[in-house]
């Protein structure tokens, strides 16, 4: 009797602590697929890393509340 409530007890003991572990949550590795294409390699800009950089700057002009709201003033 006195070795069953010790295996007992120590299953017990085994099942609380089993659930107090902490799982790794990271990722195993990292992405390793094909790398992403420069975002003005496109057909629309066929490679111009300069004309790329004037179209987001008049995109960021365009959405400018302020500069829209003075060049509707004029």
């Amino acid at each position: 009797m006195r070795k069953l409530t010790a295996l007992a007890a120590a299953f017990a003991a085994a099942a609380v602590f089993t659930g107090c572990t902490e799982i790794a949550q990271e990722p195993g590795k990292s992405y390793a697929g094909k790398l992403d294409d420069k975002p003005y390699a496109g057909d629309q800009y066929k490679g111009d890393k300069a004309k790329w950089e004037q179209s987001l700057a008049a995109r960021a002009d365009n959405q400018n509340d302020y500069r829209r709201a003075m060049a509707e003033k004029k």
